[in-house]
């Protein structure tokens, strides 16, 4: 690994990033795992740690959103082809109240990708039927699937996406730092995201976004990233908002690698790890991405996804 701990140590010295923490294991035990440069740098300089937290955006959507509709699936509350105005009743009305659960799941809705949602509304139902509204002119990747997909979860379940996840996911995993809203006195051992929301600042000024919004400009710490989780949501949406360690990512994995336990059974794996449709030359599984060109050219047994903030899990 002397090889891998340069390549980061030199892209670290030339300013690509301030710093990250690497895991490789396979299906019996961690291979090396290592801790490089700094989880903040702005206003002052922090080393990083091995248990270091970070804000891991749209791995929000495999890990926590997927996963737990396939549980409810698994258990029959809902099916694949549900409609998702079946569940939201406020779509019912809207052009996109027929899409169904897989489709959300695959991202091939034919809802947009984005839209900054909370200059709209901060109201869960109006949002919803905004999103029911709207229309992209091709399949592509959208995080306001994932949206409608935790909303859906909330309402089946008449717990939020944190508690359910928690509950059914992350605890009986053993994943103990994983979570939605860390608390304060995790904040020291989490990684900063980004001063302000100057990139999405930008995007959303597209969209007819002021000057006068009361954007974020301190250091984004243990609060989601993502503006439409963090001003709509509380930082509780399908999307993102779940914060993990390197560590805990790797418990899932394994369990992936070993195809299930009591937690996550063999039929949901499955499913994690299948090609259901392939889109725009991107193959995608029940919420991950299988194969493809993701860092090298990858075999159709890799399923993996990528976060906003830097994250990624192969």
């Amino acid at each position: 690994m002397r090889e891998v701990d340069r390549f980061i140590e030199e892209k670290i010295e030339e300013g690509y990033f301030p710093g990250c923490v690497l895991l490789v294991g396979n299906r019996e035990e961690v291979l090396h795992h290592k801790a490089y440069g700094y989880s903040e740098i702005i206003p002052a300089r922090r080393k990083m740690k091995e248990d270091s937290i970070f804000d891991i955006a749209s791995i929000t959507k495999p890990l926590a959103t997927t996963t737990a509709t396939l549980l409810l699936i698994d258990e029959g509350t809902i099916g694949l082809q549900d409609t998702i105005g079946s569940i939201l009743d406020e779509l019912q009305r809207t052009q996109n109240g027929n899409a169904t659960i897989i489709e959300l799941l695959t991202h091939t809705s034919m809802i947009p990708s984005w839209y900054p949602l909370y200059l709209i509304s901060r109201d869960e139902r109006d949002i919803c039927e905004f999103i029911g509204n709207l229309k992209a002119n091709k399949k592509a990747y959208s995080c306001l699937d994932y949206i409608l997909l935790g909303k859906a979860i909330e309402r089946l379940t008449g717990e939020t996406l944190k508690q359910f996840t928690e509950k059914h996911i992350f605890k009986p995993m053993g994943m103990g730092a994983t979570c939605y809203c860390p608390s304060g006195e995790q904040k020291n051992n989490i990684a900063a995201t980004e001063t302000g929301n100057k990139h999405e600042k930008e995007l959303s000024m597209k969209y007819g976004g002021k000057e006068s919004f009361p954007w974020r400009d301190n250091t984004i710490i243990g609060e989601v990233h993502d503006g439409n989780s963090f001003y709509c949501f509380d930082g509780v949406s399908g999307n993102a908002g779940v914060f993990s360690t390197a560590s805990d990512l790797s418990i899932f994995a394994q369990c992936i690698l070993n195809g299930g336990n009591d937690v996550l059974k063999p039929e949901i794996v499955q499913n994690l790890l299948n090609e259901g449709t392939k889109e725009n030359n991107e193959a995608r599984s029940v919420g991950f991405l299988v194969g493809g060109e993701g860092c090298v050219k990858l075999s159709n047994k890799t399923i993996w996804h990528t976060g906003f903030t830097g994250c990624a899990l192969w």
